[in-house]
């Protein structure tokens, strides 16, 4: 009886253990291996700032920029030294809409990084385009 209760103790303690914390981890090794090979200190970390909240990258607005002119002297039938960049800003869109959603259509609804881009011809129109950050530009107003 003494036999069958310390196997049945032991089976219950290993099963138990295997369900702990630590189940699955790998065994530390020893503390006399761990310091014969010194780690190396951790590279220093310099912050960013960001004009995308929740990014550690400095967005770079050129490419949509360049887009966002290329598509304003299409629209507008002009040459882009007649167009005027008034404002970049950094944007987080709610959906893959970027702000601009067309009715009809299904949209992602993701949290989408781009820009605001305003562009003013000499004409005196203003255009304001939502860009994402991959490149994709929508022309969302026109004054």
């Amino acid at each position: 009886m003494r036999a069958a209760r310390g196997a049945l103790l032991l089976a219950v303690t290993l099963a138990c253990s295997a369900c702990g914390p630590n189940a699955g981890t790998p065994a530390q090794a020893p503390a006399s291996a761990a310091s014969a090979t010194p780690a190396p200190p951790p590279p220093s970390v310099t912050p960013v700032s960001s004009s995308l909240p929740g990014s550690n990258e400095v967005p770079d607005s050129q490419p949509a920029i360049a887009t966002a002119l290329g598509d304003a002297a299409s629209h507008l039938g002009v040459i882009p030294s007649d167009l005027h960049v008034g404002q970049v800003e950094a944007h987080q869109w709610p959906d893959s809409s970027l702000g601009c959603p067309k009715p009809g259509l299904l949209y992602s609804q993701i949290v989408t990084p781009g820009f605001l881009i305003v562009i003013s011809s000499s004409s005196g129109k203003q255009l304001e385009y939502h860009t994402d950050a991959r490149g994709r530009v929508v022309l969302c107003k026109e004054s």
